[in-house]
């Protein structure tokens, strides 16, 4: 198992935290069965085509050995989900993640209004098909 030192970029109170960590790539088994989770806006704001904006969203647990994919269909008209965002940053996947935000490109200008459903998740529950070494931070 390759190991490598790499640095972990997060906010933390609005400011930009850096932490180095020793961590490794590991395998996982990704189940066939799932379940549907919708990205809700919690927030009214404008956009505009071909803008990459953060969108405050209801909030979804995801439980440990989760992952979350973005469906592929479009559900809103004027904006597309690129990627979801949870609270306090990036956690192993291991770990219980709350997602709070969700990062949207524009398909045309227009408005997201508070209640709107901007896109589905597909939550799949994940195995470890081997020893996953845990991350080990640095300092």
């Amino acid at each position: 198992m390759k190991k490598e030192v790499i640095q972990v970029v997060s906010r933390e109170n609005g400011e930009l935290s850096s932490k180095q960590v020793k961590a490794a790539p590991y395998e996982f088994t990704i189940a066939t069965r799932a379940k549907w989770e919708m990205v809700i806006s919690d927030e009214d704001t404008e956009i505009r085509a071909g803008e990459f904006k953060k969108v405050n969203v209801k909030e979804i647990l995801l439980d440990p050995d989760m992952v979350a994919l973005p469906c592929t269909f479009t559900h809103h008209a004027v904006v597309s989900l690129v990627k979801v965002g949870a609270k306090g940053g990036a956690k192993p996947v291991d770990s219980e993640r709350i997602i709070n935000s969700a990062y949207v490109l524009g398909q045309e200008s227009g408005k997201v209004r508070e209640g709107d459903l901007l896109a589905v998740l597909n939550i799949f529950p994940i195995m470890f098909t081997r020893e996953a070494m845990t991350p080990k931070s640095l300092r």
